[in-house]
């Protein structure tokens, strides 16, 4: 008879989903009941909560902990599971869900937890950006500016994503970095910086295609500063698996690396708003847990994840190259005018 854990976020995902976790809730019951398991529940009630409720699942000897909720519960429980026998499960119930999709685990709560209750768990790596442990990405730049604002919003899914993208797009600058990977020094200047263990950032956004949570490496993603006019086609590339065969991008797998900045950095901890540094680490910690991956995950059958289109409900949020062009232009003509005092500085 085995010990399970559930532990849910009642806030994560959009709306909450309330039933949809008390529908969750009952079904493991059943399953476990059907199976022989014993079930226990929790909820979680502030920040880091989870972490304390994995420790003490993990100190009594249960076999599995299931993560009900978004890529930042996940990383609690994670955080909380390192180290022990414990395996992690996850039921996708977040915004971005990037580490349940990389695994290839359902999008449909219920299949989801059936695949975790039946299957049995791999080794997975764990990166620590600043000591701080992600399971996901991690990373500094853009997309860091785009999760504080995210964070910021007040309601959560792929929409309010692209609102704080769309806000920020045109007035970021990007930044100058040294880096050194493995004993190699690189000085760049980049949109975004991005630290893989896994794929992507969620909602089928691949930044690292070739990246596994198993392979003992970590990814360095750089996206270098590209021509406005060419986000729709990068995010086509983005979503179809192939962002690395662009010339913006390189990529470089990586055990241990250091950054060097000009001034302290805002970064993101799995899609988590972070506070950072002007200089920090980032290294791996191999086979850091054990985590229950689905049947057509590439760590478990070795085949690469399919490209997967942008969702067509998703297409009318991507700016269209002449609306991108137009901004541009308005923008350059409205700093002209501010550069010969016509317009006040706001």
């Amino acid at each position: 008879m085995r010990r399970i854990a559930l532990i849910v976020n009642p806030i994560s995902g959009s709306g909450g989903r309330h039933r949809a976790k008390i529908d969750i809730i009952r079904y493991a019951k059943r399953l476990a009941r059907d199976l022989g398991d014993d079930l226990y529940l929790h909820l979680t009630r502030y920040r880091e909560h989870a972490i304390a409720l994995a420790q003490q699942e993990a100190l009594q000897g249960t076999a599995l902990v299931v993560a009900v909720g978004g890529d930042g519960t996940v990383n609690e429980v994670a955080r909380g599971l390192m180290g022990s026998q414990t395996a992690l499960g996850i039921v996708p119930m977040g915004s971005g869900n990037g580490l349940a999709r990389h695994l290839a685990l359902p999008m449909l709560t219920r299949a989801a937890l059936k695949e975790t209750f039946m299957h049995p768990p791999i080794s997975m790596d764990c990166g620590l950006l600043n000591g701080i442990p992600f399971f996901t990405t991690a990373g500094i730049g853009f997309d860091a500016e785009v999760g504080w604002m995210f964070a910021n919003l007040g309601t959560r899914g792929l929409n309010s994503y692209i609102k704080a993208t769309t806000q920020l797009f045109f007035n970021y600058t990007p930044r100058e970095y040294h880096l050194c990977v493995d004993g190699r020094n690189i000085d760049t200047t980049a949109l975004l910086i991005t630290f893989a263990n896994a794929s992507q950032f969620g909602n089928n956004a691949r930044i690292a295609p070739h990246a596994l949570v198993n392979d003992g490496k970590l990814h360095l993603v750089i996206v270098k500063p590209f021509p406005k006019i060419a986000i729709g086609y990068l995010a086509s590339l983005l979503f179809h698996g192939l962002i690395d065969t662009s010339s913006y991008i390189e990529t470089i797998p990586f055990e241990h690396l250091s950054v060097h900045s000009s001034e302290p950095l805002r970064g993101h901890v799995d899609g988590e708003p972070e506070q950072l540094p002007a200089e920090f680490e980032v290294t791996i910690h191999p086979a850091a847990l054990q985590v229950v991956p689905g049947l057509y995950a590439t760590e478990v059958c070795g085949d690469p994840a399919p490209a997967i289109l942008i969702p067509y409900q998703y297409l009318n949020h991507l700016p269209r190259p002449a609306t991108l062009a137009r901004k541009l232009r308005k923008s350059l003509h409205k700093t002209r005018l501010k550069r010969r005092g016509y317009l006040r500085n706001s």
